[in-house]
């Protein structure tokens, strides 16, 4: 009888560092994404040629858990020219992370971390066209 309540609290305990160690990987890789993330979007016929400046920047503030999923707060906008408010969704796959935000003119924008200083992924605007919607967007963090 004992040694059966030694084995169960064993593997209870085990269970238990298991899953606060995949908890805390997964919050490390989240709080990876803190910080300032400047880059590019790129427009169809080159940088500017759509809609001005392709040059932003983002800043994700603060990364926290809510109801078992991750989520962030920050400012976006053009490099230089203001940043306006944004909810970031933190999205994990597997090893992988990524965010997923609305931006100004309901463009969407969808990145995922490539290594621990970059950003990749798309920003997709609104409506249609022959080439189609979704452009190359790259962020480097700077800070």
């Amino acid at each position: 009888m004992r040694g059966r309540i030694l084995r169960s609290l064993a593997v209870t305990v085990l269970g238990v560092l298991l899953t606060t160690s995949v908890g805390s990987t997964q919050g490390d890789r989240a709080k990876a994404l803190l910080g300032k993330w400047q880059g590019a979007v790129q427009w169809e016929g080159g940088a500017g040629s759509r809609t001005g400046d392709p040059n932003r920047t983002l800043v994700i503030d603060s990364v926290d858990q809510k109801d078992g999923k991750w989520v962030a707060s920050g400012r976006y906008g053009i490099t230089g020219k203001g940043l306006g408010k944004v909810d970031i969704e933190v999205q994990e796959s597997g090893a992988s992370i990524g965010i997923r935000f609305v931006a100004g003119g309901n463009s969407t924008v969808r990145l995922s971390l490539s290594g621990a200083r970059q950003l990749t992924g798309t920003l997709t605007v609104p409506g249609t066209s022959q080439r189609g919607n979704d452009r190359r967007f790259n962020l480097e963090k700077v800070d």
